[in-house]
């Protein structure tokens, strides 16, 4: 892909790529610096990108690489967490309108997804709020596509109980024993 044609196409990716970094890495800073290593490596290797339609899941993909390749060189086995207002770079991104996610406050949502082990919450991230396959999952994190569909529906299930959990305390006015 010529240099410039790729630009243009990047550019309109890279608020939703920098909210995906943010989720990653847990801070602004962090979210920027991998931003910007992975735009440099979609310049570097703008000849082998054939295919302008599979940008966006080639540019999740190098960022989850990277980032893992970051962990990696770091000896980081921790797990990753978010940050205080994570969720701040998802103004940004159009969500998918659900009715039934109306009514749940973004604090809720927000803390119910820190509770999911990483692997989890990026598979329903990238299905649920990105709108990527399954296909398009599997290829980014490098996982069959069978893997990524129980990491999902296992995810969904998670934040189902964990949203209700945090309704009847709520409803109920605290945990009484």
């Amino acid at each position: 892909m010529d240099s410039r044609l790729l630009a243009r196409e990047l550019i309109p990716l890279l608020p939703e790529l920098t909210c995906f970094a943010r989720w990653l890495v847990g801070s602004q800073k962090e979210a920027d610096d991998l931003t910007q290593d992975v735009v440099l490596r979609a310049l570097e290797h703008a000849a082998d990108i054939k295919d302008p339609t599979r940008l966006r899941a080639w540019l999740f993909r190098t960022a989850r690489n990277a980032r893992v390749d970051g962990l990696r060189a770091s000896e980081a086995r921790a797990r990753l967490t978010l940050v205080e207002g994570g969720l701040e770079d998802l103004k940004s991104v159009t969500l998918p309108a659900d009715p039934g996610l109306a009514i749940l406050d973004r604090m809720e949502v927000e803390n119910a997804l820190a509770k999911l082990p990483e692997p989890a919450r990026v598979a329903v991230l990238l299905v649920d709020l990105w709108q990527f396959s399954y296909e398009e999952v599997a290829s980014i994190l490098d996982v069959p596509m069978g893997t990524v569909r129980s990491r999902v529906a296992r995810a969904r299930a998670h934040l189902a109980q964990l949203l209700l959990a945090d309704a009847t305390t709520r409803a109920t006015g605290g945990d009484w024993a």
